[in-house]
């Protein structure tokens, strides 16, 4: 359907309210496993030896240092905490890194962002569906003018006519190529066949021959054709006049048919041409004696083109309806009929595509949203993890602490001869650096999040509906328009 190829494409998937919005929901997933060593750990066993606590216990113990009064760590113990607190920052970094990716992709999600645009999406795709089958009413509107026009003519002529009973005969386009050949074959025939005979008395022979028989065989087959069309089928239109006509038209037919291939047998009689003054003498022997001819040869030039020419005659009636101009009419509203149908049903078509096409977007939404919740599920999951890591990390630094200054302080007291410190007593405690958790999101406000999702489905459900309810109304409105054809059709 050329007349509404280009408005519909644009219907289909344009650069609508719907397709920038399927595009938005878009989002890559990611993959938020947490690798178990992220952090690393802190070797006690190692560092002991790096730092040679033992014996440096026992040689500071055999001293009597650092003295039971002393309050202030020494270098021993400072060394023992920068190593804790070194790998305490460390572990806070890449914490922190971690955090703020998930920070980042819980805010490209940006579910504010989408519930705004999904409460619009709605009644703009409406419009554009209203905007667009109203294009599609319009031009059938007008393409049902030029319909009914045509079907106003065909009743017409039906009426006047009396053919309100019947259809016009219609004849396949080959059941007309092979009429039309079956008169070149008998011009054909006619021609090689009486060119021999009419070769006898031409100056020319059978080359001159066979130009006479052409001559005389195009104007037997061809005034059959022009009298048949424009006289004799007259007498089937109702009227007196009409018909007169047409008995006329068969009179004048037989007298010429009969003065043509008598005139052709006589011909051959004659000696010479035309151009010889033959014709001259075809002309008195008519007048004088028309049927008189003195070979049978002659006698079958006049049964063969009275034969084929009565042949055409037939053929010609029955090439189309015999009641003149009712096939042109008939094809005429035939041909309208199914142009309109094909054009209408093009249309019905493209808008219950236009339907699923909203349909199955607006359903990959609702789908997408769902996506998009379980990816909220495994960043906070993720984010809970890396916390659980990170806390298990500190504890981890704890028992290294409690391994790597209990060693020290051991092998301290194990040399001396003088109470000891009392720190050496005391618990050292690894308190884990605070964490800026970012955008955190509670259980609350996952609960939130899930509440306003199941509400954007709720949405997208009844926009659905609408949408939906919407195309059917236009699919209504287009099959009141045909049934008012029908309806029109039928009166």
């Amino acid at each position: 359907m050329q007349r509404f190829g280009p408005y519909v494409q644009d219907l289909k998937m344009p650069d609508t309210a719907l397709s920038r919005l399927l595009k938005s929901f878009k989002t890559a997933q990611h993959d938020y496993k947490i690798n178990t060593e992220l952090f690393g750990s802190l070797d006690p066993v190692k560092v002991a030896k790096e730092l040679d606590l033992e014996r440096a216990g026992a040689a500071k113990g055999s001293e009597n240092r650092p003295s039971q009064s002393s309050q202030i760590p020494d270098e021993v113990e400072s060394q023992i905490s920068e190593r804790i607190d070194a790998a305490r920052v460390k572990a806070n970094e890449i914490a922190e890194n971690q955090i703020q990716t998930y920070s980042d992709r819980i805010a490209n999600l940006d579910f504010e962002g989408h519930f705004s645009e999904l409460r619009k999406v709605g009644p703009l795709v409406i419009n554009e569906i209203q905007i667009e089958t109203q294009k599609s009413l319009n031009e059938m509107n007008v393409r049902r003018k030029k319909y009914l026009d045509i079907e106003n003519e065909y009743k017409h002529f039906r009426s006047v006519n009396g053919l309100e009973n019947r259809t016009a005969k219609l004849s396949s386009p080959a059941q007309n190529f092979i009429r039309v050949l079956l008169l070149i074959l008998m011009v054909t025939v006619e021609t090689v066949l009486n060119g021999s005979f009419l070769a006898k008395n031409n100056a020319a022979g059978i080359l001159g021959g066979s130009l006479d028989a052409f001559t005389f065989a195009f104007i037997n087959i061809g005034f059959s054709v022009l009298l048949t069309i424009f006289v004799i089928k007259q007498i089937i239109r109702p009227g007196v006049a009409f018909k007169v006509i047409g008995l006329c038209g068969v009179a004048a037919w037989l007298c010429v048919i009969l003065v043509i291939n008598l005139g052709l047998a006589h011909f051959r009689e004659a000696s010479g041409s035309f151009l010889d003054g033959a014709g001259d003498q075809v002309v008195q022997r008519l007048l004088e004696r028309p049927f008189n001819l003195e070979e049978l040869k002659s006698w079958v030039l006049f049964g063969v083109g009275t034969l084929f020419a009565a042949i055409t005659l037939a053929d010609v009636i029955t090439f189309s309806d015999i009641f003149p101009g009712y096939t042109k009419v008939q094809e005429k509203w035939d041909s309208e009929q199914n142009e309109y149908k094909s054009e209408f049903e093009d249309l019905l078509e493209n808008i219950t595509s236009i339907k699923e096409n909203y349909h199955d977007s607006l359903k990959k939404i609702s789908d997408d949203l769902t996506i998009r919740q379980q990816e909220l599920d495994k960043i906070i999951a993720g984010k809970n993890r890396l916390i659980a890591l990170y806390l298990s990390n500190n504890e981890q630094l704890q028992r290294a602490a409690d391994v790597l200054f209990s060693a020290y302080f051991e092998s301290n007291k194990s040399k001396r001869t003088e109470p000891h410190p009392k720190r050496y007593d005391m618990h050292y405690k690894v308190n884990p650096l605070k964490l800026s958790l970012g955008d955190n999101f509670s259980s609350a406000d996952t609960k939130k999040i899930k509440k306003k999702i199941a509400e954007a489905k709720k949405l997208l459900d009844d926009q659905i509906s609408d949408v939906l309810a919407e195309v059917s109304q236009a699919i209504s409105q287009l099959r009141n328009l045909d049934e008012l054809n029908i309806t029109h059709s039928g009166t």
